[in-house]
């Protein structure tokens, strides 16, 4: 069973990862997919450097947000594969999770503007309401 967990470099992100190896340890048969999505460079900002960097940004930046949940796994012997999209990251997530077969998802919430986006955050309302495998949701820490 294939599960995507989108990571975003955040320490909400980390404690999803964090769940997601706990059930991987508890199953031989889960199989990890960390997934970062970079959001595209503004047309104006690519238009002045070529693709090679564009891509190479995206691919620095994207290995920086999902460093520390690979050391997490890696720690735990925890096999799992990595990937990094370019995109809007709620559609990339619903989309990486068709693409892999995944039988669900797992990402961190986070409060941002909006009501239902002030729960949730914005982007896991979006999964929500895109996604068609189960979405578990790891609510935020709380500081003491």
């Amino acid at each position: 069973m294939d599960i995507v967990i989108a990571v975003d470099g955040s320490d909400n992100a980390l404690e999803a990862v964090r769940y997601g190896a706990k059930l991987a340890s508890a199953n031989a048969e889960i199989r990890l997919h960390l997934l970062n999505v970079q959001p595209p460079l503004p047309s104006a900002a690519s238009s002045f450097v070529t693709q090679d960097v564009v891509r190479s940004f995206h691919q620095e930046e994207g290995e920086k947000c999902l460093k520390p949940a690979r050391a997490l796994l890696d720690e735990m012997k925890i096999g799992h594969e990595c990937h990094i999209a370019v995109g809007n990251a709620a559609e990339t997530i619903v989309a990486y999770s068709r693409e892999k077969n995944c039988a669900s998802i797992i990402m961190g919430t986070r409060g941002l503007s909006s009501l239902p986006s002030l729960l949730l955050g914005s982007v896991a309302t979006r999964v929500l309401h895109l996604a068609e495998v189960p979405v578990t949701l790891i609510p935020r820490k709380r500081r003491k």
